[in-house]
C-alpha cells in the first residue's frame, strides 16, 4: 500500500495539473482567438501547474516554523524560484527556451518577469488559503481503495504521455538542425518518406516529419518565433499551412 500522504501529494498533483491545463487553454485561445490544446503533454494535463503546486504547498506547511512574514514570503516567492530553475532546467536538458520573457520588462535571462510574478504570487496565496485545503478534502472522501485505483491509472496515463511527449521534443530538435542545413546549402525540404502528389490539392497531408513539429510549435509560442525564420525551406503548400495554422 503506498503511504496516504503521498498517495494524497499525487493525486494533488493530478489534479492541479488538470487545472493548470485549464488555465493554460483558456489564457492561450483567447489571445491566439483559436482553439489551443496547450501544455507539453498530449491530455488534459499541464504538470509544471501540478509541480509548482506540491512545492508551494510543501514549502508553505514545512515554513509555518518561521515567523509569519517570513513565512509568506517564501510561499509567495516560491513559484518564481521554481519557474527560473524549471526554465533552466527545460534548457539544460532540451537546449531549448520552451518559454522566453525577454520582450518584457524587469525579466531575468528571459525565464522570469515582474508581471508574472506578481500573478504567481497571487496564485500562490489562493493556492495554500483555499484550493489546498478543499482539494485535499475532496481527495479524503475518495477512501484508500479508490484512491489507490485513481492513482494507478493517472500514473500509467502520465508515464506513456511523457514518454510520447518528450520524444516529440528531439524530433523537433533534430528537425530543426536539418532544416537549417538545408537552408546553409540553399535547398528545399523534401519528405524522407517518399511523399507525393498533387500539389494543388486543398486536402493534401503534412508529411510525417512535419506533423511531428506541430505539438511543439503549437504548445510553446517561443518555439514559433525561433522556429520562423526557417520556412522560406519548406515548399510553398508547406509553409502557408504553418503559417496560416501559427502566424496569421
Amino acid at each position: 500500500m503506498i503511504p496516504q500522504k503521498l498517495l494524497t501529494y499525487f493525486l494533488y498533483f493530478g489534479i492541479m495539473s488538470f487545472a493548470g491545463w485549464i488555465i493554460e487553454v483558456l489564457y492561450r485561445s483567447s489571445k491566439e482567438k483559436r482553439f489551443v490544446n496547450a501544455g507539453f503533454l498530449s491530455g488534459p494535463f499541464v504538470p509544471i501547474y501540478g509541480f509548482g503546486a506540491v512545492i508551494i504547498t510543501a514549502i508553505h506547511v514545512e515554513a509555518q516554523s518561521l515567523p509569519s512574514t517570513a513565512a509568506w514570503v517564501i510561499t509567495l516567492l516560491s513559484p518564481t524560484i521554481l519557474e527560473y530553475f524549471g526554465g533552466w532546467l527545460m534548457e539544460t536538458l532540451f537546449g531549448m527556451k520552451l518559454w522566453d520573457y525577454h520582450e518584457r520588462r524587469f525579466n531575468l535571462s528571459g525565464r522570469i518577469c515582474l508581471r508574472f510574478s506578481i500573478y504567481w504570487a497571487f496564485f500562490a496565496a489562493l493556492l495554500v488559503l483555499f484550493i489546498q485545503p478543499l482539494v485535499f478534502t475532496r481527495i479524503m472522501v475518495l477512501g484508500p481503495y479508490l484512491s489507490h485505483f485513481v492513482a494507478g491509472g493517472l500514473l500509467a496515463y502520465f508515464i506513456v504521455d511523457i514518454d510520447h511527449s518528450v520524444k516529440s521534443i528531439f524530433n523537433f530538435k533534430t528537425f530543426q538542425k536539418d532544416i537549417a542545413a538545408l537552408i546553409e546549402k540553399g535547398k528545399e525540404f523534401h519528405s524522407a518518406f517518399g511523399f507525393s502528389g498533387d500539389m494543388d490539392d486543398k486536402k493534401l497531408k503534412l508529411p510525417m516529419e512535419v506533423r511531428r513539429i506541430l505539438k511543439p510549435l503549437n504548445a510553446f509560442p517561443s518555439l514559433r518565433r525561433n522556429f520562423k525564420g526557417k520556412l522560406p525551406a519548406f515548399p510553398d503548400w508547406i509553409r502557408n499551412h504553418l503559417e496560416k495554422r501559427f502566424w496569421k
